[in-house]
């Protein structure tokens, strides 16, 4: 269901990873203002498919580049993506953004990164 956005790819290039992945938090930080200029716009269903399209993303590489290995406690990108999530929840969604929203959530919850690794920990 959830596209993935070749913007979002370039987040995630290996040389971003660091200490937290903070680096990678930055950038995903940047997407989260775009994100809450579309839902400030009325933009609902465009917010949500961002966040998830980056969600996914984050998830897939997590697994792939092995980014439990680079932090102790603190996953810097997962709390960026937290903030975002908790922006759109404070939107009044309407029905289909929120239906597209719980299905997203649904789908990701069925990946390795959160049956393996716990990762979103927020859903």
């Amino acid at each position: 269901m959830i596209e993935i956005n070749p913007q979002y790819e370039k987040i995630f290039d290996p040389r971003n990873i660091d200490n937290d992945c903070d680096t990678i938090a930055h950038e995903v930080d940047a997407v989260g203002d775009t994100i809450k200029e579309a839902m400030n716009a009325g933009l609902f269903k465009q917010a949500v498919t961002m966040y998830l399209q980056l969600l996914k993303t984050m998830c897939i590489h997590f697994v792939e580049d092995e980014h439990y290995c680079y932090f102790d406690d603190l996953y810097s990108p997962e709390y960026i993506m937290q903030r975002v999530f908790e922006d759109l929840q404070m939107c009044d969604l309407d029905f289909d953004s929120a239906m597209l929203l719980k299905e997203g959530h649904d789908e990701i919850m069925q990946t390795e990164c959160y049956q393996e690794y716990g990762y979103p920990s927020y859903i």
